[in-house]
């Protein structure tokens, strides 16, 4: 006994100490998401390399310096070499021209990195409303099976003492396997969602997720101008001003391959001992590359292809947003009505309390087994219906502000 007791405890411990379960807030969670997802730290470095890449545009070519012309033969004080240092210096200023490419580019990973946080908020926003979901769903059928176990004890009962017939008896454990087999699968989609969340949260696997009730106030599509949330979008989607930041570096790119055409100046001071006329001679050079066969044509003429390239992928990404943002607008107004519509349904509150009534009246045998069963299936897909009309709700509201590109007020 005190063997089976111990056996118990440890198990209840063990248990324990694997299973950490915390509550949080949508809110909440949103913030340990911004502070520990490691997807988003590490590509947040991406602006710490383009800060890298326009220093590294900046810097001057390196000088060269070459020893030639070493005669083997000879020894002593009157050894024959020669010492030769160039410089190569751009006339036309092509480093601060590459520099100005890559700080379009540094812009353009801001917003490639904006527009990552964007659709990974609404994955993780998502996320919390499937969760939320499946605990509310969860409770509604814990409650439904809580309900038919007291009836089927109830009426195990009554059939022992041949008061019941077996039908009824077989009918009740049916619907009572039923939403076992029912729980058993939220919690399956229950695991999935937890799997989800503490990805993108970057937490330890063992914690387990409840999310707490939030003010989430959704705001009325009579209050929402789609227009105005067109203009928005036109200007704060980060995808969006990629594109756009996306012609502004093709034309600082024809700039850079346009200063490439020009040639590079190479200026060098030599020093040469005994080998010629004078015995110490010191010389200067100049030199520079005559662009007769090569002019940078072919590159020029590439980017300025992929400008207008990309000009009309800004049109159709124009076109795209616009229509986005109508479908998810009217997408929005049509699941508020409906929600709006069950949240008006009077029977929502009684429901509840009505489970309780029909199970004793059911136990006193003052309604049959098929109005109980009757019952049970309206509960359950009712709650059911208006539990998903708030999840609806939650994903069309988010799916509206992740194409708008930021959060409505």
């Amino acid at each position: 006994m005190v063997k089976n007791g111990l056996i118990t405890f440890f198990c209840f411990w063990f248990t324990s100490a694997i299973a950490q379960e915390i509550t949080l807030t949508p809110s909440q969670i949103e913030a340990m998401f911004l502070k520990q997802n490691l997807e988003l730290i590490a590509v947040q470095m991406n602006v710490s390399i383009a800060d890298a890449a326009i220093a590294e545009a900046k810097v001057w070519d390196n000088p060269e310096i070459s020893i030639d012309d070493i005669n083997v033969w000879s020894a002593g004080r009157e050894k024959q070499f020669s010492v030769e240092l160039t410089q190569m210096v751009s006339l036309s200023a092509r480093r601060a021209k590459l520099a100005n490419v890559e700080k379009i580019g540094k812009e353009i990973t801001i917003k490639q990195f904006n527009d990552l946080l964007r659709g990974m908020r609404v994955e993780l926003r998502n996320s919390i409303a499937e969760l939320d979901y499946l605990q509310k769903y969860m409770e509604v059928i814990k409650t439904q099976e809580k309900f038919l176990e007291k009836a089927v004890a109830g009426y195990q009962t009554q059939y022992e003492k041949g008061n019941v017939p077996k039908t009824e008896f077989i009918r009740l454990q049916t619907a009572l396997f039923a939403i076992q087999s029912e729980i058993n699968d939220t919690q399956i989609a229950f695991n999935a969602q937890q799997k989800t969340l503490k990805n993108l949260l970057a937490i330890e696997p063992s914690t387990v997720i409840v999310v707490a009730d939030d003010a989430n106030l959704f705001p009325s599509p009579l209050t929402i101008d789609s227009n105005r949330l067109i203009d928005t979008a036109l200007v704060s989607r980060p995808d969006m001003q990629s594109i756009i930041l996306q012609s502004e570096y093709y034309k600082k790119e024809i700039t850079y391959q346009r200063s490439l055409a020009m040639p590079d100046v190479s200026f060098g001071v030599k020093y040469d001992r005994y080998g010629g006329v004078w015995n110490n001679f010191v010389g200067v050079g100049v030199g520079l590359p005559i662009p007769v066969f090569n002019r940078n044509h072919n590159a020029i003429k590439t980017a300025q292809i992929k400008l207008k390239q990309n000009e009309m992928l800004v049109e159709q990404g124009q076109k795209t947003l616009r229509n986005e943002i109508i479908e998810s607008y009217q997408n929005y107004s049509n699941t508020y009505a409906f929600w709006e519509r069950n949240l008006k349904n009077p029977a929502l509150s009684e429901l509840d309390n009505m489970l309780d009534v029909y199970t004793k009246n059911l136990m006193a045998r003052n309604i049959s087994m098929v109005e109980y069963m009757d019952f049970m299936d309206s509960y359950r897909s009712t709650k059911e219906m208006f539990l998903k009309s708030q999840k609806e709700l939650k994903l069309q509201f988010e799916q509206l502000q992740f194409s708008v590109g930021q959060d409505i007020k």
